[in-house]
């Protein structure tokens, strides 16, 4: 009998069939242990021994992750000649000068436009909703529908809203600043250690490998080395991103003649940090604020806004951070809603790199031991591409 010849095309297609269907397997995979995760760290109570424990911990937590961010710079400087220890004091006090002339050049005016701003926000209030009046009233004549109820829920939700921030925005104000100063106490003890740490960072690496049983070394290394490249270039590549969009937007909103621009400057580069609900959750106070100066601002805002993200988000975020974290959309938002549900904003800061690390753990073990046959598909379609090309 005459063997049939294999269909390179219909295997193909199956295969990508497959491919399709196992990712979208995984992505369900992922979110299903996150919630899972999530739920059972709030079911059995843990949440509140964890953020404890993390706020006593927190110095030592700042000093490891500047150790860890500072210590390719440190390196390369060891590696051209230079002492370990002077490079350390180099690097340190070269990162404490920028922080003094940052929180020098920033701080006051922040704290001065954040006083003015609480004081006109009557003002804005007013302003919009005479704005949103007549914009019902408008559609009410074209339309020829009535919309005096939706109107009136609408500037309800706005008065109350207004009243709210009036009210409350001073002891808000009071409390950011005592969190603030507690914040910096905890910064400097943890400086002071990540500057201790970094003499003998190198090390670490050794000690965490010393634990790790001879047989597992190599996989643990090479685990270990894969979440450290993914979260170091996110970390850093967000932390520039973030400073080049404060700056950014500062200047932007400076000669747009926004109101209070460093304030909205930063909200816009704090928010930037969590992926697709991030930057509209920044631009929507700054362009409610240009649109009641005028609609001039408001236009000029909203549209200098949707370009500095557009740049962001498909330039400049590419190049910087790269693929590494290679995450579906999808994954990334319902990860955003499970964390900020149970954790609130900061859920939604850390829940991208959390997953991607999640990620890279299941990858890791699926390669190893081929769970769901991840791999073996990679070697199939080697061998099809093979095929192909010696036909």
């Amino acid at each position: 009998m005459k063997k049939k010849e294999v269909n390179v095309e219909e295997l193909n297609e199956v295969i990508s069939t497959g491919s399709k269907i196992l990712k979208i397997f995984y992505i369900f995979l992922i979110i299903a242990l996150v919630a899972v995760g999530v739920f059972l760290i709030g079911y059995m109570n843990v949440l509140p021994i964890l953020v404890t424990i993390i706020k006593v911990m927190s110095p030592f937590f700042i000093g490891f992750i500047l150790a860890w961010l500072l210590n390719p710079i440190v390196n390369r400087l060891t590696s051209r000649g230079m002492k370990r220890a002077i490079a350390v004091a180099i690097v340190y006090l070269l990162v404490a000068v920028l922080i003094y002339l940052f929180c020098l050049l920033v701080i006051p005016n922040l704290i001065t436009q954040m006083n003015e701003f609480a004081k006109q926000i009557p003002g804005y209030i007013t302003k919009i909703t005479n704005w949103i009046n007549n914009f019902f009233n408008k559609l009410s004549r074209t339309t020829s529908i009535n919309m005096d109820d939706a109107k009136a829920k609408f500037l309800e939700y706005i008065n109350e809203l207004g009243s709210g921030l009036g009210n409350n925005l001073p002891n808000k104000i009071i409390k950011i600043v005592s969190d603030t100063i507690s914040g910096v106490g905890r910064f400097l003890v943890g400086y002071i250690i990540g500057f201790y740490l970094s003499f003998n960072f190198n090390n670490v690496n050794k000690l965490m490998m010393n634990i790790v049983p001879n047989r597992f070394k190599d996989d643990a290394s090479r685990l270990i080395s894969s979440i450290s490249e993914v979260l170091y270039k996110f970390v850093n590549g967000t932390i520039l991103l973030s400073l080049l969009l404060f700056v950014v937007s500062y200047i932007g909103f400076l000669l747009i003649g926004l109101n209070a621009p460093i304030l909205f400057a930063l909200f816009c580069a704090v928010t930037n940090i969590i992926p697709y609900i991030g930057p509209y959750i920044g631009a929507v106070p700054a362009i409610a604020v240009g649109f009641s100066q005028s609609p001039l601002i408001g236009i000029l805002v909203a549209v200098f806004i949707i370009v500095t993200q557009t740049i962001d988000g498909n330039i400049l975020n590419p190049i910087v951070i790269g693929k590494k974290m290679d995450l579906h959309p999808v994954t990334i938002i319902i990860s955003l809603l499970i964390f900020e549900h149970f954790f609130g904003i900061i859920g939604m800061v850390v829940a991208t790199p959390i997953v991607a690390v999640l990620k890279i753990i299941y990858l890791f073990f699926d390669e190893k031991f081929d769970f769901f046959g991840f791999a073996k598909d990679k070697s199939v379609k080697k061998e099809i591409s093979k095929v192909s090309k010696s036909k």
